[in-house]
Order: structure tokens, then sequence, then C-alpha cells
């Protein structure tokens, strides 16, 4: 999990773009900056900070916005701020670079002029990386670069900031070799550290990364295409657990809880990220009825391989769904524990809900193969069982549960002791006739995905509150908080309660801010307003249902375990490679601009 934790501690890192005015702002900063630094030696008090501060627009900020607005005329669906931000890091190795050079001219006039250089080449680099990787441009990307390069030598070269001599042409064909120079270094390392993902998988390092940034900031899917290439197919069940409230006529009364196998992931629009509300939406249009979604024990291995993959899913439903009939049915809340482990279990006649969580300890995702495990340990008691993860208590650490690990038999131990205790509950008071009551609301939250927040009470003794959020997990904290306002409502009502809060793990939410985001109070309490409101309304709504439950295994394609693996492998090939490649690399293509430039 080390390389793992590595890279999701990188999207820490990750944040929205100021707006284009502020970013404006901050490359006419570094201009006026530039001026006043650059300026001692002229200028002294009210003039340093006009004059100098006018000079050092006209050398830095003006060409920078110049170059903004032309790539801007030619990229018309392209947020400006985004434009401007690629600008405003250049500016800051321009910054850098122009006043390193000024200072070093007192010293050695060549030497300086070469600094300039140098710097202009890494801004033309970082220019055509950025419109590559991340506009995600091909010829395009060379054009803006020659561009802002061009408009930069404009304004140096009509100023007396440094002497490139009487001919003009000399100079603007110095910085242009030097930037080339250095461009065709960048080339041979993407050559070098594309190889091996072409090889394994049939598409370049780049042509990832570029996917993934299309993505990232455009809601693009071309990464989907890599996905199903490198996929492969699985077989993985479908529970569903249905209940007809009423007489059954009024089918928009009626409840599904369904939990399918696969993982909601990886992020933004891709692959299963937002199953938890299409397929809310899906089943709920097909069979007129309110359909929770929980989160299955899956792991990324089984991320869908594609959107449309949720035809599968919603295949293996109908399969589970055709030929249903209801029946009377008594419920039972079963609560089992092994050390932090326990499981929370609903026995609906000879069907078993299976909960479990850690929390407040990090409860993650639970592997297929453990999940199978644990199924079939609670099948060895009942008729038909799924196992669910709660996955409600989001620390920080970024892991996963598997076959083998003592989680794993803590989990099997906790389920054990839970159904063991079902020949006990045999009596009046424990085996209550089902009803249920629901509340949906939908939340605007940036931690809470389109399903919203779904709320189920269920007629066992205690009465199971089961709150399901479509977020990306939650804090330990503010799941107890969330308990304990449920309990609150509870009591007010008069009504033994016992909340357990889901949720689905969806990583729609996961874009800009990164892969972590849990739900906490950091939403300013929008989501724990919906929930106390859903609550109280799940409460008053019970109302007496019929049962009735399948299990189907159907075919998916998913991105795999193999494939992740070999992914994994793949990459620290190429870090490996990169770091001893890239900087030797960098280090000699500066080192022959050096010797071109030292006549100049």
């Amino acid at each position: 999990m080390k390389n793992i934790d590595k890279a999701v501690g990188l999207t820490k890192y990750f944040m929205t773009l100021p707006p284009a005015r502020w970013i404006a702002v901050g490359i006419l900063i570094l201009g006026v900056l530039l001026g006043i630094g650059t300026g001692i030696n002229k200028y002294s008090g009210f003039d340093l900070l006009l004059k100098g501060s006018l000079e050092g627009i006209f050398l830095l900020a003006a060409p920078a916005l110049l170059s903004a607005v032309a790539v801007k005329l030619m990229l018309r669906k392209m947020l400006f701020r985004r434009i401007l931000a690629a600008t405003f890091v250049g500016e800051l190795v321009y910054t850098i670079t122009y006043a390193a050079g000024f200072f070093v001219f007192a010293f050695n006039p060549t030497y300086a002029k070469i600094m300039l250089i140098i710097g202009a080449a890494m801004v033309f680099v970082i220019w055509y990386l950025i419109a590559r990787l991340v506009f995600v441009l091909k010829w395009r990307a060379f054009i803006f670069a020659i561009i802002q390069l061009f408009f930069h030598l404009a304004f140096l070269l009509s100023t007396a900031f440094m002497d490139f001599g009487t001919e003009p042409t000399s100079a603007v064909i110095k910085f242009y070799v030097a930037s080339f120079v250095l461009l065709g270094a960048i080339y041979v390392i993407l050559s070098i550290i594309n190889a091996p993902m072409k090889r394994n998988f049939g598409f370049t390092s780049t042509d990832a990364l570029s996917m993934f940034t299309a993505q990232w900031l455009y809601q693009d899917k071309k990464l989907e295409g890599a996905f199903e290439a490198v996929g492969e197919n699985a077989k993985v069940p479908i529970a569903v657990f249905s209940f007809e409230r009423g007489n059954g006529k009024n089918k928009d009364d009626n409840v599904m809880f369904v939990i399918p196998y696969v993982h909601f992931g990886p992020f933004g629009n891709l692959g299963g990220s937002e199953f938890s509300a299409l397929l809310s939406d899906a089943i709920g249009q097909k069979y007129n009825t309110q359909a929770f979604i929980f989160h299955g024990t899956a792991t990324h291995d089984l991320n869908p391989s594609s959107s449309d993959e949720i035809s599968a899913v919603l295949g293996a439903c109908d399969d589970c769904m055709r030929g249903a009939k209801y029946s009377a049915c008594s419920v039972s809340l079963l609560g089992g524990r092994s050390s932090e482990c326990f499981s929370e279990t609903l026995l609906f006649n000879d069907s078993a809900f299976v909960s479990v969580s850690r929390a407040p300890q990090v409860t993650e995702d639970i592997n297929f193969g453990l999940g199978s495990m644990l199924m079939s340990e609670a099948e060895k008691k009942t008729g038909m069982a799924a196992v669910i993860d709660q996955h409600n208590a989001e620390t920080g650490e970024v892991t996963s549960f598997e076959p083998a690990s003592e989680v794993g038999y803590k989990y099997m131990e906790a389920i054990k002791d839970a159904l063991g205790k079902a020949e006990q509950k045999t009596g009046k008071r424990n085996r209550n006739p089902l009803s249920i009551g629901t509340s949906i609301k939908s939340v605007k939250s940036n931690f809470v995905g389109m399903a919203g927040v779904r709320v189920a009470a269920i007629s066992s003794d205690p009465l199971a509150v089961m709150i399901l959020v479509d977020s990306n997990g939650v804090t330990p904290e503010f799941r107890e908080k969330i308990i304990a306002e449920a309990k609150a409502i509870g009591a007010a009502k008069k009504k033994n309660v016992q909340p357990i809060l889901f949720t689905t793990d969806t990583h729609q939410l996961n874009a800009v801010r990164g892969v972590l985001n849990p739900l906490s109070e950091a939403d300013g309490g929008i989501t724990l307003s919906a929930i106390k409101e859903a609550v109280g309304e799940a409460l008053d709504d019970m109302q007496p249902a019929r049962f009735y439950s399948a299990k189907r295994w159907f075919d998916i394609r998913v991105l795999g375990a193999k494939q992740s693996i070999e992914i994994i492998s793949t990459v620290n090939s190429i870090v490996a490679v990169a770091k001893i490649i890239v900087p030797l690399l960098l280090i000699i293509s500066i080192l022959l601009i050096v010797g071109l430039m030292s006549g100049i």
C-alpha cells in the first residue's frame, strides 16, 4: 500500500483554480516585483515604485497577458483561467531567470544572457507540456509554445534590460535553437517512458495522462477506451432484497435494496463511478420503486471498464426480479462483534442482509475473495446472504482488506457471532412482522453524489434505521454525530432505534479535490439536516410489507486484478528508468545549450 499512499497523497495538492482576474493580478504582481528589483540601481523613492513597476509590467506581464489572449482566441472553448494558470507558471520561471540574469550581468554578461536563454527554453518546454498533456492538444501545443516565446522576445529585445547586440534576428535564433534543443531532450525522455506502456497495453504513457486530464478537467470519457482495451471479464453476484408495501398495487410505495458486487470507481464519470446514482434512477424507474444501492465487498479490481457496463448490472437485476413472489415476513436485527470488527445483520425470514464495519477505525474496501468467504460463512446459517461494506469510517488511511488478513478473520467471527444469535431471536419480542418506511432526499453538497440521502426504517427490535448516503466515505466523528442525531429523533418519537450508517463509496466525487472526499461537517450541516429530516419521515412512513429476495451471478467487464498489478508494475518500471534518464538528459541538453551559446 506504500505506493498507493504516495499517489493518494499527491491528490491533496489538487485544487480548483482561482478566478481568472486573480491569476492576472498575480502575473501583474510578478512584473511589478521584477521591475522594482531590477530598477534599484536606476531609481529611488516614488520613481522606483512607479517607473520600476511600469518597466517590469512591460517586460514580463504584458507579453504574458498577450500570449494568454492569443491562445484564448485560438481555443475559445478553453476556460481563460486555465490558460492564465499556465501563463503564470511560465512567468514564475521568467521572473527568476530575468532577476538572476540581471544581477549576474555585472559580473559575467555572457553567463547572464545564457541564463535568460535557458530560462526561456524551460518556459517553452513547460508551455508545450501543459498544452500537450493538460489541454490535450497535439500540434497546437508546439504552436502555443512558439507564440509565447515570440511575445516575450519582442518585449525583451525592445528594452534596454540586457544587451543582445544590434542584430535582433541573431538573438531570436539563439533563443529558439535553445528551446528546440531542450524540447528534443523532452521528446527523447517521452519516447523512453512511453515504450513500456505502449508495449504492454497498446497506448503510451502520455496518451494515458492526456486522457486522464481530459476526463478530470472536461469529463471526457476517452479513457474508458483504454480501460476496455486492458480490462478483463469477471463473473460476480448481485443480490436483491425487495419489499412490497401495502397491497402491492401502489408500486411507488415499494422498496428495493440492491447490492451489485462491483466497485463504484475509478473517478469522475468513468467506469462505475456514477453507478450508485444511475442504478438508483434506472431501477427506480423500471420497477416504480424506491431503490437503495449498497456497496458490496469489492475493490478497484472490480471497477467496471466503462459506464456502458451498467446494462450488465441492470440485466442481472432483471434476472433477480423475474418471477418474483412476495411472502409474509418477520425480521430481526442481529449484532455480532470480534474485537474492533462488528456486524449488524437484518434477517428477513431466511435471507440475511449482513453489514460489517470497524468504525471508528478505518473501514475500507473489502476484497471480493474475502467477501465471498464471508457470504459463504453467512449462508451456513441462512438460505441466502449478502455482505455489505458499510464503508463508514474514512480516517485517511488508504487500504483494503484481503483474504487471510487478521481483519478478514475478525469480520468472519463477527458474522458468526451475529447469526449465531438467530436461534435465540424466535420469540415474539425479537421476530417482528415486517414493516418498512422510507425517505429520499437530494442534497446539494460537494460531498454527496446524485443519489443523495436515502433512509429506510425497518421494524426489527430495536428499529433499524438504515441511513444510506451517496458519498465517498464519512469521517468517524461525523458518523458518530449522525448516529446520535438519529437516536435523538427516535427517542423524541418514543421509539427505540438503532441507526446504521452506510455510504456508497461513490467515486463520482473524486475530481479536482483528489481521491479522499469523505462526508463531514465541512459541508456546513447541509447533509446532516437532510439526514435528520429523512429519519423522521422514514419513521413516520412505516407500513406493513411482504418480502422477496434473490441473488444471481452475471458477467461484466472490469479493470481486473491482473491488469491492476500489471499497470502498477509498468508504472514502477517507468519511474525507475525516469529517475536516471530525466536528470541525465536534462543536464546534457543544458550543457549543450551552454556550449552553443558561449560565443554570444
